[in-house]
């Protein structure tokens, strides 16, 4: 009975033992490879623009012929073959997605391995309008902001915020100071001090030799 009880326990232990090292049929360590060879593809883009709409072109490196990918915007898969060498550029991109990736290994054929999101900046479409050739560094004339205003609604924020611009510069234009009869005295002191000198110095010294004749006449 005992021997009955340890085989039992033995089968369950194996039984969990493979579960635990395989997924969806595939050995872990191979999932776990696939895994990381998805973390190591990189994605890079470029864009371009036409008649004023801007399109990505996604380029994706470190391919390999263990994996393929669905793309959540074109809805197509893509396979190594697809490739130049592991590099892939799919072009004309107008929306951000998800590239999810799947075994093409035949032992683990179709099981997810993990996903990549590719996001795209904000494209302003006003950002090249004549209202901006004079204030290019307004949040809503940048080329890469998110502006969802209709265009009755952009004209209206940025003449407000020229007006308010204007306004500012006028607050801080300095104040005129006009002079006034004391800073006229002054300017003269500053212009002619030395003369004043030399007036003192003459009064000063005529004075002394009148002081010192009267002083003479008393003796």
């Amino acid at each position: 009975m005992k021997k009955i009880i340890i085989l039992l326990i033995m089968f369950f232990l194996g039984m969990s033992s493979s579960f635990a090292l395989t997924y969806g049929g595939c050995e872990y360590s191979t999932v776990s490879r696939l895994k990381s060879l998805v973390s190591n593809v990189n994605i890079s883009y470029t864009y371009h623009e036409n008649n004023g709409v801007v399109y990505f072109d996604v380029t994706l490196n470190n391919l390999t012929n263990d994996m393929y990918f669905y793309d959540t915007i074109t809805g197509k898969n893509y396979y190594y073959s697809d490739s130049n060498n592991g590099e892939l550029i799919i072009r004309n991109y107008n929306y951000s997605g998800t590239y999810k990736f799947y075994s093409n290994i035949d032992a683990c054929k179709g099981i997810s391995i993990g996903s990549r999101y590719y996001k795209f900046p904000e494209y302003n479409n006003y950002y090249n309008d004549e209202l901006c050739s004079d204030i290019p560094n307004f949040s809503l004339c940048q080329k890469w902001v998110k502006n969802n205003y209709q265009y009755d609604k952009f004209v209206a924020l940025v003449n407000e915020y020229k007006s308010k611009k204007e306004e500012d510069k006028q607050v801080e234009t300095p104040i005129e100071y006009s002079e006034n009869w004391i800073d006229d005295i002054v300017n003269i002191y500053i212009n002619y001090y030395y003369y004043f000198f030399i007036a003192i110095i003459l009064v000063c010294s005529i004075l002394i030799v009148i002081k010192r004749r009267k002083d003479r006449f008393k003796l």
